[in-house]
C-alpha cells in the first residue's frame, strides 16, 4: 500500500495518488507499507531512486543498511513492533531521504507510524518538508522504546517481588516465573538491538553523509536523538542485568527446593533405618531366640522400634539438621 503525505500549512494530507492532492500543497512523504511492485515503479518514478526488496532491508551489515545511491541517503533501522503487547517484535525500515522528501519502506506496522500520521494531520510547528517528517517519526519511535523499556522494568519489579517472597504466598510457581524471565529476556534484547541500529542511523545521519541535507533545528534534534538513545542503551544494559540476576535467584531458589525435598527424603531414610534394622532382626526365625517365646516380645519390639525413631528425631532437632 502506497499513502502520499502531502504538506499545506505544516499539516499532513494524506491521499493514495500525487494528482488527488489539493492546489498548493507539495507531496513530502512516501510511505509504502508491503508494495506491490507497481506502487514499488510509481515510487521510482516519482522520487528518481530505486526502492529496495524486502531480503535488502533484512542485510545485517551496516554498509547495506547506511549508504548513498544516486545523491539519495538510505537508512534502515530496526524498530519496536507491538510495544504495548508482552512480546513486542521488531522489523526493519528504510527512510529514503532525496533532497527534501522523504520516502518510508516498511512490511510491517509499528504504531509510532500511525501516531505520527495522527498528529501531523492535525499540524506541527516548523514542519516544511520530508526533512522534518524524518525528525519526528524517529522521535516518537525513540519514545515508544522508552515507554517500552519502562513496561519492562515495571515487569520485572513484578517478578522480582514474586521471586523473594515466601513460598506459601507467592501467586505463581517457579517454573511459570522462569518461563516469564525468558520472555522478558527477549524482549530486552529485541530492544537492545533497536536501540543499536538507531544509534548507527543518527550517527550516520549527523556525520558527513547527512549533515550537508539537514538544517540547523534537525542537526540539533539528531544530538539529542543520540543522547537519548545512549541513554535508553544504558538503561537496557541495566535491565538486561536484573534479567539475568533474577534468572540466576530463581534457578537458585529451584534448587533450594530441590535440595529440601531430597533432605526430607534422607531424614525419613535415616530415622527409619533402626526400626528397619531391629525388624530385620526379629524376621530372621532363628530357633535361638528367647525374645520369641516371650509373652511380652512383640509389644517389646514395637516399643524398641518407637523409641529408636524418637531418639534419632531428637538427635537430629539437637545438630539442628531438621
Amino acid at each position: 500500500m502506497l499513502t502520499i503525505f502531502g504538506l499545506e500549512d505544516e499539516r499532513l494530507l494524506p491521499v493514495g495518488r500525487i494528482e488527488a492532492l489539493p492546489a498548493g500543497a507539495r507531496a513530502v512523504w512516501f510511505d509504502l507499507v508491503a508494495p506491490a511492485p507497481d506502487e514499488d515503479r510509481r515510487v521510482e518514478d516519482l522520487l528518481g531512486v530505486s526502492v529496495p526488496t524486502r531480503e535488502e532491508m533484512q542485510e545485517i551489515e551496516v554498509s547495506s543498511r547506511l549508504y548513498v545511491e544516486h545523491g539519495a541517503l538510505y537508512m534502515t533501522a530496526l524498530v519496536q513492533v507491538g510495544s504495548e503487547t508482552d512480546e513486542p517484535t521488531s522489523s526493519p525500515i528504510t527512510f529514503i531521504l532525496v533532497g527534501d522528501r522523504l520516502a518510508t519502506v516498511r512490511y510491517d506496522r509499528p504504531k509510532s507510524f500511525d501516531l505520527y500520521a495522527t498528529r501531523g494531520e492535525r499540524g506541527f510547528e516548523g514542519l516544511i518538508d520530508g526533512r522534518g517528517v524524518l525528525m519526528g517519526l524517529l522521535e516518537i519511535i525513540v519514545d515508544r522504546l522508552a515507554d517500552s523499556l519502562e513496561r519492562t522494568g515495571g515487569t520485572i519489579e513484578r517478578i522480582s517481588a514474586t521471586v523473594f517472597r515466601p513460598r506459601a504466598e507467592r501467586e505463581k510457581g517457579l517454573e511459570e516465573v522462569i518461563t516469564a524471565i525468558g520472555r522478558l529476556g527477549g524482549t530486552v534484547g529485541r530492544t537492545e538491538e533497536c536501540i543499536v541500529s538507531l544509534t548507527r542511523l543518527f550517527h550516520y545521519l549527523g556525520e558527513e553523509n547527512g549533515a550537508g541535507r539537514l538544517d540547523g533545528p534537525a542537526k540539533a534534534r539528531i544530538v539529542t536523538l543520540e543522547a537519548d538513545a545512549r541513554s535508553l542503551s544504558d538503561q537496557a544494559k541495566s535491565l538486561d542485568a536484573k534479567v539475568n540476576f533474577l534468572l540466576s535467584a530463581t534457578l537458585g531458589l529451584v534448587g533450594l527446593e530441590q535440595n529440601t525435598i531430597v533432605k526430607i527424603f534422607s531424614v525419613l531414610a535415616v530415622v527409619f533405618m533402626p526400626p528397619t534394622l531391629i525388624a530385620s532382626i526379629y524376621g530372621m526365625n532363628f530357633k535361638a531366640m528367647p525374645e520369641i517365646e516371650l509373652p511380652f516380645g512383640y509389644p517389646m519390639a514395637l516399643g524398641m522400634m518407637l523409641a529408636s525413631v524418637a531418639t534419632t528425631f531428637a538427635i537430629f532437632k539437637w545438630k539442628r539438621w531438621l
